[in-house]
């Protein structure tokens, strides 16, 4: 799997490393138990600081995605989708609960805020 980083983009370059790891193991392109490269390598391969790659990782490794293994190397995790599944729900509702409150502080009723959730819900297409 190539990581690729867009140096214009507002987006973090350790934040857009983690998602691109993420977006592998949810694509299948990276399975239980695969190498990742070595933090020196994929700096070196994109040309940016070792300490960039190594907060992804950590990021990574915190979020139970990747493990490291000292000079072993830093591999897949073996629950590694269930985990991206996860944190991929923590964020949705986060989101959401955020946007709850936005809306339940302007004046609508949680009753107004489900039948509004459920409109637009239904006009968004996938």
């Amino acid at each position: 799997m190539d990581i690729t980083i867009n140096t214009s983009s507002p987006e973090p370059v350790y934040e857009q490393i983690t998602r691109q790891v993420q977006q592998g193991v949810t694509d299948g392109l990276l399975k239980p138990g695969d190498a990742l490269p070595t933090v020196r390598q994929l700096a070196d391969d994109l040309q940016i600081n070792r300490n960039t790659v190594a907060r992804a990782y950590k990021l990574l490794e915190d979020r139970g995605v990747i493990l490291t293994a000292g000079r072993r190397g830093t591999f897949v995790h073996d629950h590694a989708e269930h985990e991206v599944d996860r944190a991929k729900t923590r964020q949705a509702e986060r989101a959401m609960r955020e946007t709850v409150r936005s809306l339940l502080g302007t004046g609508f009723t949680r009753a107004e805020v489900s039948a509004l959730f459920k409109d637009v819900l239904a006009k968004v297409k996938s």
